[in-house]
């Protein structure tokens, strides 16, 4: 008889040689603050599959508002450097960290304010791998979606030659039930995921 709540296997691990994995992110992530996400919906055969997000379309005090995410773009060969998950052994089940690595390349009163609200928000960022894993629906990774990324480490060094005097931050989720989370979303049977990610964010442009 198996424990409670114990996982089981269900197929086999091995290398997909007609497209192997290979590391690297792509410059843009979408960032969204959690609070204004009203739901996801995932797949009905997958539950690391996340199909849609429906952002609120109100205020704490029935204000209609249209809430929308933002992007986040990076600079250089090697965006996004350090973004990880890592097993947490527990006592009664083992969870995940996710953490978030980016850099905000200004340092100036604006910057200073979108950072301050950064140190102390709670975020879900989407990210796209550069490998779209052996089921194509790797690309574009989501980080954050059950409990929230939250600041762990903001830093600027005026001299750094990696970050040219810009601000390293990095965002952290502690404790999730998720090795890893998706998103592939369909308009009827065409997958477009990043054009559909583009029409939920405002960059003020």
């Amino acid at each position: 008889m198996a424990n409670i709540c114990e996982k089981l296997l269900a197929g086999c691990i091995g290398a997909d040689c007609d497209n192997p994995i290979f590391a690297g992110m792509e410059a843009k992530a979408w960032i969204f603050n959690k609070s204004e996400i009203a739901s996801f919906t995932y797949s009905q055969t997958n539950p690391n599959l996340i199909t849609a997000i429906t952002m609120k379309t109100y205020d704490d005090d029935g204000t209609d508002v249209s809430y929308v995410g933002y992007t986040i773009s990076q600079l250089g060969k090697t965006p996004f450097t350090g973004t990880n998950t890592s097993l947490v052994e527990g006592n009664i089940s083992n969870k995940f960290t996710e953490t978030f690595n980016f850099v905000v390349p200004d340092n100036s009163p604006t910057a200073a304010m979108l950072l301050d609200n950064i140190a102390n928000g709670k975020f879900v960022v989407i990210a796209q791998n550069q490998y779209d894993g052996s089921d194509n629906q790797g690309a574009f990774q989501v980080y954050g979606a059950k409990k929230g990324l939250v600041a762990t480490a903001m830093e600027r060094d005026a001299y750094s030659e990696d970050n040219d005097g810009g601000w390293a931050v990095t965002l952290t989720a502690e404790n999730t039930p998720n090795s890893a989370l998706f998103i592939e979303h369909k308009t009827g049977t065409d997958v477009d995921t990043e054009s559909y990610l583009d029409s939920l964010v405002d960059c003020g442009e």
